[in-house]
């Protein structure tokens, strides 16, 4: 069994600089407003997130929280804190103690799935798989009454669903710890059913996933949610929402799109962003951390990777992508440091090693990869090569920004 490596000490200065940054007004650093019984202040989402990303990261904790509520946990006990007139520290030491060293608790959890056939329950290691007109016997059975009559209000469907019991602090924790053991107890079922030319639509949840859908559920002797974790929402986007640059974008990509299809001739640069833009558009088409791991640092080498016998792929790619994105020597490094270490990740998964993803990993590289789009998209002429001489003017440009980097 992995052991925690969670250290208290990097904790408490990442809340520290998070606390030392609230505010009663909004700055260009207080990004978002948190209101509750007694206060209300401004922060910063970024430091926020910093915190978030220590306890989800560790292999053991991670395990025990939903990021989301996490973050939601951290601010309430921040306001309460505040409204009392407490001390940095005795908020921290609340937050440490109440929530991050929380003894977990137990939690029964039913996850619905689709895409197979069930007429009796079928036993997958730790999770169990069951027909749907057993689900109302299976809830009477392993839940007290407590909860029983409220979670039965909520069963509206006729799906599936499958039970396993999990360890979390709180309840939406428990449902992402249990989709996860669900999803890869599936797919066993799916590597050993599919082919390439027959592939069932097995997953979780309903086929179309809506938000308005309650039907997960995590109860524990104390307390007990049931929700939808997706993040799909059930309203049609609106086309007349997207920005003057994303009009912009879509003209060029459109043209791209056309010659693609018409099998005209394509420079480098255009088979870099159609190839991105599909990536970047299919990574969030799956709630699979790795997957979309691996898709968007894709899109990124789809855009900035070259060939090269003088300098190795990771290095590469790191580099190119901070000079580009940073605005100064200081937030270039900050870039080639992260997308460093998200590389490490990626190279454990591929070398059969573990490697943990988070939600926030994901959002960096998505951050990352549409931006370089954008960038790219709008210094096309600039960055336009040939099939000969692919990403000569990129090279060029670099090489200068490189150099001028050593200049100051």
């Amino acid at each position: 069994m992995s052991q925690s490596k969670f250290n208290d000490d990097i904790f408490k200065k990442n809340l520290h600089e998070f606390l030392t940054h609230i505010s009663n007004r909004q700055t260009k650093n207080q990004t978002a407003l948190t209101t509750g019984k007694g206060y209300f202040f401004w922060y910063s989402e970024v430091y926020l997130a910093n915190i978030v990303e220590l306890v989800i990261a560790d292999s053991v904790l991670g395990k025990r929280f939903a990021w989301k509520e996490l973050g939601q946990s951290i601010l309430a006990l921040t306001g309460k804190g505040k409204a009392k007139n407490k001390t940095d520290d005795q908020i921290s030491e609340t937050i440490l103690n109440q929530v991050i060293k929380k003894a977990p608790d137990n939690f029964f959890c039913v996850i619905p799935f689709h895409g197979i056939n069930l007429n009796e329950p079928y036993n997958l290691g730790n999770v169990t798989l069951y027909p749907s007109n057993q689900k109302e016997a299976v809830i009477q059975d392993a839940i007290s009454d407590n909860f029983r009559n409220q979670l039965l209000d909520t069963i509206t469907d006729s799906q599936n669903f499958a039970t396993v019991n999990v360890q979390a602090v709180i309840p939406a924790g428990a449902i992402e710890v249990a989709l996860s053991e669900v999803k890869a107890a599936l797919n066993i079922l799916r590597f050993l059913i599919n082919v390439p030319t027959k592939m069932y639509q097995i997953g979780v949840g309903k086929p179309n996933k809506n938000m308005s859908d309650k039907e997960f559920i995590a109860v524990s002797e104390k307390e007990g949610v049931t929700q939808h974790p997706f993040q799909y929402i059930p309203v049609s986007a609106e086309l007349n929402a997207i920005q003057p640059i994303g009009k912009k974008y879509i003209t060029k990509m459109g043209e791209i799109q056309t010659k693609v299809y018409n099998s005209e001739t394509t420079i480098p640069l255009e088979k870099g962003l159609f190839n991105a833009t599909n990536l970047i558009a299919e990574s969030l088409d799956t709630e699979e951390l790795t997957m979309q791991l691996i898709q968007l640092m894709s899109a990124i080498e789809a855009l900035v990777e070259q060939k090269t016998f003088v300098q190795g792929i990771t290095d590469q790619v790191c580099e190119r992508t901070a000079l580009l994105l940073g605005e100064n020597l200081h937030s270039r490094q900050e870039i080639y440091n992260k997308l460093t270490n998200l590389y490490k990740k990626r190279s454990n998964l591929s070398h059969g090693n573990t490697a943990i993803v988070t939600h926030y990993d994901v959002v960096y590289l998505w951050n990352v990869a549409r931006s370089l789009c954008f960038y790219f998209q709008l210094n096309f002429d600039r960055f336009s090569d040939s099939n000969n001489q692919e990403k000569k003017n990129l090279k060029e440009y670099l090489l200068d920004l490189r150099f001028e980097n050593k200049k100051m």
